[in-house]
């Protein structure tokens, strides 16, 4: 079973996410699980999004308290909380971020956003590339899963920027791990 912790601002979309790629492994014959966290968030404050995928019905019906992957969809969160803690020994960690930091694989979702118009009330709408980064980092769903499953997500207006923005966000990232292999 593949374990996921999200952590992105209220009005962020991380529960989005972690909805969307469950939704994308059950499509691809897996099962998914997506919990979120509420709590008395606002808007703007830290919160978290819980994923699970596995081959086989998922017994657990729980917050994951250690993640196999932990996917930050603001930087500026790594320096607030010790997203670490949230983490298995062996997690891998994507953070949305220019800044490059040995411990996580980092993509600048921030700009990928800006660049195709994902902006809401003056917030760049990361969660789909961000969904991608992980798909490409982790292979749990695929990029033609995460594409065909985009407009059930987002508003119609939106769906042909957010799936262009994943698709680049999957080349982005896909292209950065062959890079650090050779």
């Amino acid at each position: 079973m593949i374990e996921v912790v999200f952590f992105g601002r209220g009005g962020m979309g991380a529960v989005t996410a972690a909805q969307l790629l469950a939704r994308v492994a059950t499509i691809e014959g897996k099962f998914g699980q997506a919990i979120p966290e509420f709590g008395a968030e606002r808007r703007g404050a830290i919160v978290r999004a819980y994923l699970r995928i596995d081959d086989k019905p998922i017994e657990v019906h729980s917050a994951v308290t250690a993640g196999d992957y932990v996917v930050v969809l603001d930087g500026r969160i790594i320096a607030q909380t010790n997203v670490k803690a949230f983490g298995k020994p062996n997690a891998v960690y994507i953070v949305n971020s220019k800044e490059e930091a040995p411990w996580y694989i980092a993509i600048d979702a921030t700009s990928i956003a800006l660049k195709h118009g994902l902006v809401a009330a003056g917030w760049p709408l990361v969660n789909m590339i961000m969904a991608s980064a992980f798909a490409a980092v982790s292979k749990a769903v695929t990029i033609e899963g995460i594409v065909k499953t985009i407009p059930e997500f987002v508003p119609a207006r939106a769906a042909k920027a957010n799936i262009e923005a994943a698709r680049e966000a999957y080349e982005i990232v896909s292209k950065k791990l062959l890079a650090s292999k050779a």
